[in-house]
This record gives C-alpha cells, structure tokens and sequence, in this order.
C-alpha cells in the first residue's frame, strides 16, 4: 500500500510540476557525491535579463520529505520583487524518494545547496545573471537547518541521541532506521561564505546544534516559526536557534503549527489522507493559511531587501 501510494502522488506531483513550471530546469549530474538532482531557477521577469542586468539570488531548501513545489508561494513573491531564485530536491528526502537515511543524514543537505550554487556560478547562462555579492538563502524546517548549517551551525549526532533519548519529540519519530547511515562528516562545518543573509522557517534539529557554531554566525538572520508547531518544538528549534545566533530576529506567529509554511495542494492533500500522523494541510488549526503565508512572504521579502537588494547596492 505505502509503494502505491507513492507512485500515485508521484505521478500526480509530476503532472502539478510539469503544468506549472515558470522557470528554466535544470539537473545536478552530482550534488555531494550523491545521485542526480533536479533543480529549477526563476528570474524576476520569468524569462531572465539581458547580460549586464545582474540580480540577487535567493537559494531555497524544502523540508524532510518535501520538494521545493512545496513552497511556490515564497518563490513567487520573492521573484516578484526583483530576486532571481534557485531550488533543488535534496536526494533521498524527498516526497517521491523518502528515506530514513535520507531524514537522518541532514548534514548532508548544505552541500546539495553549495553544489547548486557553485553549478549556477559556473554556468554563463545563469552566472552573467546573478549578483555574486548579493546571494541569500531561505529554507523550511530540515532546509531551514540547512541554511543555518550554510551560515555556520554544525550538529553533532550525539546532542542529536541525547535528546531523542531524553525529552525528544515528534521530530525524533520521523526515521528510527540509521542503520545505512555514514556519520562519517556529520559535524563538519558546511560554512558557505558567498550566502550573506539566512531566512529560516521553522527550523528543526536545534538540540543538535552546538552553541559555539551558533554563537559564531556573523550574518543577518530571519528566523520565523509558529507558536503551536506541533512537529518541531518552537523553544528548543526557532527560538534556541535565535538566542543563540547574536543579532538574529525571531518572529513568531501566532497559530498554524508546522506545515503552515506549506502550499497545501492535491498531492499534500492526498499524503495527509493516508498518514494520518502528519497535517500537512493544516486541518487542525483554524488559521487563514494563504494570508499567514502572505505575511512570512511579506517579511521574507523585506528581509532580503534590506540585507541583498534587488538593486544590487
């Protein structure tokens, strides 16, 4: 049952992406020594600018078991305001190739991003484009680790093990399998100087996180989370991150629980049918979800317009 139903939201994602891509396609052979990755980038004025007319560029990461269609809402409003932006599917943590080791194997997710960057950068149909000065990063939840991990922060599994074996959460039963796991570069540092401003929402894994990485971070940081998250604890996740990260700005909304930073669409819809667990539409809360991700798009936006401007000053 579980393999048919991932064929048949597979199918069904395929059909939603292929009708509604706006930007130019493209793939990673290799992204972090791993399989090939599909990424998309979108410009401002949905067909790209002449050479010369260079933009900020705007990175983005999903969450665990997501994709990046996950979040059109965020990559249309930044593009509307002037901000090229890129997206790939992080390998093996997907919503059609979900793993456990895939889920654990977090650490990984920041040299996908780097790989995308650096293939972006060295491509002249995409690098005569961007702003090489003016590169910003958003992500949600695991991709909201990611940028943090991009701006600086190293997880450490054994904070990791601790907390799933102490307080722990809902976070922790998302994979119990780490048996394919190499935690060989898990606490390297994934430190990527060309991002100078981080947008994370929800950010997850914050128990796993050393304080001295956190304490080190010297760029601009947005972090927002939801009050009621039900997934990933607020105070050990967004508001631990922002204590910690000197300057970072912590917004925190009033309602919506993890997966208000989702677009709900048939293919979310149809995973909250058959797992019960998760809410990815967000039945439970009675919250205006398009305008509460009208508001995060709102803050998004300032954010980035403040710290890269579409000018390029």
């Amino acid at each position: 049952m579980a393999m048919r139903l991932l064929l048949v939201v597979g199918m069904i994602f395929l059909v939603i992406s292929c009708g509604k891509r706006q930007g130019q396609v493209g793939v990673l052979p290799e992204a972090g020594g791993e399989q090939v990755v599909p990424f998309e980038v979108w410009f401002p004025d949905g067909r790209g600018h002449h050479k010369g007319s260079k933009r900020p560029l705007v990175l983005l990461s999903h969450g665990s078991g997501g994709e990046y269609a996950n979040h059109s809402w965020l990559i249309s409003a930044l593009s509307a305001n002037g901000f090229i932006v890129a997206a790939l599917n992080h390998p093996l943590n997907t919503t059609r190739n979900n793993t456990d080791q895939g889920v654990i194997s977090v650490w990984r997710r920041p040299a996908h991003i780097s790989a995308l960057l650096d293939h972006l950068l060295a491509d002249e149909r995409w690098a005569d484009l961007i702003d090489q000065k003016q590169i910003g990063a958003a992500g949600f939840s695991s991709g909201g680790y990611t940028v943090l991990a991009l701006a600086g922060a190293i997880y450490k599994p054994e904070l990791m093990n601790a907390y799933c074996a102490g307080e722990g959460g809902a976070d922790c039963e998302l994979a119990t399998d780490s048996g394919d796991v190499d935690f060989e570069n898990a606490s390297s540092s994934y430190l990527d100087e060309r991002i100078t401003s981080v947008f994370a929402m929800a950010p997850a894994v914050g128990p796993a996180i050393t304080r001295e990485s956190l304490a080190k971070i010297d760029l601009p940081v947005l972090i927002m989370a939801a009050m009621d998250d039900e997934l990933v604890n607020p105070d050990l996740g967004a508001a631990d991150y922002a204590k910690a990260i000197p300057g970072a700005e912590l917004v925190m909304l009033p309602s919506g629980g993890h997966f208000i930073f989702l677009e709900c669409n048939i293919v979310t819809r149809i995973v909250d049918r058959f797992n019960h667990e998760l809410d990815l539409c967000g039945t439970q809360f009675n919250i205006d979800r398009a305008a509460t991700r009208e508001i995060v798009s709102d803050r998004a936006v300032s954010f980035f317009k403040k710290n890269i401007s579409p000018d390029g000053r």
